[in-house]
């Protein structure tokens, strides 16, 4: 029987989950941030003057420059939210929370020493 490290084997997979998360969340980023750029397209052609009606109620009806200043916002806000996904996306969490966890390992080892020294 092959004699495993507890310590070692929990900092392994500690190690595959932080980098099975960090490809996860770019994974999910790049999914919003294309779905969002999408989103800014249209809002910045209403917001142009581009499309120049909309469906309500089942009629078509022409956009106001009311309605287009709205459209800016709009495009504003998806901007923000994009830059907002690209600096942060809570990944700094997950990986604070994992360290913690290996923080934890890591002092059962120190335990474990100091146990053996008595």
């Amino acid at each position: 029987m092959v004699k495993v490290s507890v310590n070692r084997f929990v900092s392994t997979r500690i190690e595959n989950i932080r980098n099975d998360v960090k490809v996860e969340i770019q994974r999910l980023r790049n999914r919003t941030l294309d779905r969002l750029e999408e989103i800014f397209k249209v809002a910045a052609k209403v917001a142009r003057g581009e499309i120049r009606h909309q469906r309500i109620n089942g009629k078509m009806v022409p956009i106001s420059l009311k309605q287009r200043r709205r459209w800016v916002s709009v495009a504003k806000h998806i901007v923000l939210t994009m830059n907002g996904i690209v600096s942060n996306f809570d990944e700094q969490q997950i990986f604070e929370q994992l360290n913690e966890l290996e923080r934890l390992i890591n002092e059962t080892k120190t335990i474990d020493q100091t146990a053996d020294k008595k």
